[in-house]
């Protein structure tokens, strides 16, 4: 994704986003009302816009000892890579991302979407029952397997929900259970699945007094404008400003192919000042 403005990033997504909402639309619909109530199915589309179906961050399919050696032998990984070289090569420990919602899968070299692990975990939910009439897969059966990526990476977004919910200043949660979503939690939510839930509570704990002044409603537009601001150090997620911009890109991919009533769930009060507001997030990401 990088940093690229979110507009121009939805752009580039906009054939996705119109074929999945087409294709996926109705099981994403089914999964978001009963797992994360009140979310638009655009906002889910747009948080999955950057992944792909059968995707795993890592390369591998199932991890295995015979997967690995065999890859080794051909030189690259079942789903592409070096499995010498680059993330996810056999002698790291790097995180198996699943699906076009990227659920947390394991690390290698552990097989994938076995053992403790979100995928497992939601996989075995009532959740995540209720929603398929069955419980997910597990292991190497997640490839191929496109309900289960969809309906799983929908309760891993309620799970990310639930861990920032805990985690961010106390002024600026909400109750647990407390329903339908708000843009302020949906924004929050994935910006913890992409930064790290500790990181994305000391994003909000910079400007932490001047959020709780204000409406749930405007907080998540008075964010992004605050950390368009940003001048300090660090690189990509050490940045509120990148983390935000990340959120953005996906925010504005659902916006792109919301209705009238995501439409309104989307809104975050930059309005006029979105473009110059972009631009100057974009500068403070790099």
């Amino acid at each position: 994704m990088g940093a690229d403005s979110p507009t121009a990033w939805a752009r580039d997504k906009r054939d996705r986003m119109t074929r999945r909402t087409r294709e996926w639309g109705d099981l994403v619909e089914r999964a978001s009302d009963i797992l994360t109530p009140g979310v638009p199915v655009a906002a889910h589309l747009g948080f999955a816009a950057n992944g792909s179906r059968d995707e795993n961050t890592t390369g591998w399919i199932s991890c295995s000892d015979r997967e690995r050696a065999e890859a080794l032998t051909l030189g690259r990984k079942p789903l592409g890579g070096d499995p010498r070289t680059g993330y996810g090569h056999v002698t790291s420990d790097d995180l198996h991302e699943l699906g076009a919602w990227g659920v947390e899968g394991g690390h290698v070299p552990d097989r994938v979407a076995t053992g403790d692990c979100p995928w497992v975990t939601g996989a075995r939910s009532d959740g995540v029952r209720k929603v398929l009439d069955r419980a997910g897969v597990e292991g190497a059966d997640w490839h191929g397997a496109h309900e289960d990526q969809i309906v799983i990476g929908v309760w891993n977004l309620a799970r990310h929900a639930s861990q920032i919910r805990a985690k961010v200043d106390p002024r600026l949660s909400w109750a647990a259970g407390d329903k339908p979503s708000t843009l302020w939690r949906w924004a929050l939510t994935m910006m913890s699945w992409s930064a790290g839930t500790g990181g994305a509570a000391r994003h909000v704990a910079r400007y932490a007094d001047a959020l709780a002044a204000l409406p749930e409603a405007q907080r998540w537009g008075a964010f992004v404008r605050l950390a368009s601001t940003y001048d300090g150090d660090g690189r990509k997620h050490a940045r509120p400003s990148y983390s935000a911009l990340r959120t953005c890109q996906k925010l504005e991919a659902a916006r792109a192919h919301a209705d009238a009533a995501a439409l309104a769930w989307l809104a975050d009060g930059l309005d006029a000042d979105r473009a110059a507001v972009y631009v100057a997030l974009v500068r403070a990401s790099a």
